[in-house]
């Protein structure tokens, strides 16, 4: 769980790799703006950006913890809780197994996959409960504002700035929030029982053994049966690259 809740750049020491292609600050809540100016002229809305090359200022940077690896925390474990959260009184589904190895997996390599993924909206079925399916957009769009690493980018980059991910952030869950307030899935209870992780299981024999001249026989007088499904129960939840649309 520690190394869930960690930036990927805080877990290797190092900044994350440059994609090909990078964020900008989303569009601002009508309210938002309204009680935050001045977040608006320090953040202002931008066309998409690409990012093609590392800036020459990364050259000589020294990497560093910052605010922004913070938030990137929040991100994994809001992911974490989500593919986990099974809804009351529905029908129970299991957790994608390639999703789970993505993200609780040691690698880096292996949550930057799931992150990018997630970015370009690719197999995004498969994260959730179906009834919080409506969620994605939103994990897709935050998704989005964490494949570049600022540590690559221009010093006088809005994208540099200390605070870019969280403002990123309070936008688009504010805005998310103001949408979907009335919707169901916004007030569907959770049961306290976290989602299972589904494993498939094959029973394999050797060739040439009886059991699997038995299992020959077998399969002509009845149709083989599908690969029984397994679920393996995890640890219950505590109370309580990239263009950006």
């Amino acid at each position: 769980m520690e190394r869930l809740s960690s930036s990927r750049a805080v877990q290797q020491g190092g900044a994350v790799l440059l994609p090909k292609r990078g964020a900008i600050a989303p569009q601002v809540p009508e309210i938002y703006a309204r009680h935050y100016p001045d977040r608006i002229r320090k953040f202002p809305v931008e066309d998409d950006k690409v990012v093609r090359k590392p800036s020459p200022d990364s050259i000589n940077r020294q990497w560093r913890h910052e605010l922004d690896h913070d938030a990137e925390s929040v991100f994994w474990l809001l992911l974490y809780w989500v593919v986990g959260a099974q809804p009351a009184h529905r029908k129970k589904e299991g957790i994608n197994p390639n999703i789970w190895t993505g993200l609780t997996g040691s690698s880096v390599k292996l949550r930057t996959g799931l992150l990018r993924s997630l970015s370009e909206e690719e197999s995004l079925e498969e994260v959730t409960h179906f009834a919080f399916r409506f969620l994605l957009p939103l994990l897709s769009n935050l998704a989005a504002f964490l494949v570049v690493d600022r540590h690559w980018l221009d010093k006088t980059d809005v994208r540099n700035r200390e605070q870019y991910i969280p403002e990123a952030f309070q936008r688009l869950i504010l805005q998310f929030i103001l949408d979907n307030r009335s919707e169901e899935f916004m007030t569907q209870p959770v049961d306290r029982q976290f989602r299972q992780v589904q494993v498939i299981s094959q029973n394999l024999s050797l060739p040439g053994t009886g059991s699997s001249r038995w299992n020959a026989e077998n399969s002509r007088k009845r149709p083989s049966p599908r690969p029984s499904m397994q679920r393996l129960k995890r640890p219950r939840l505590a109370a309580g690259i990239a263009e950006v649309r």
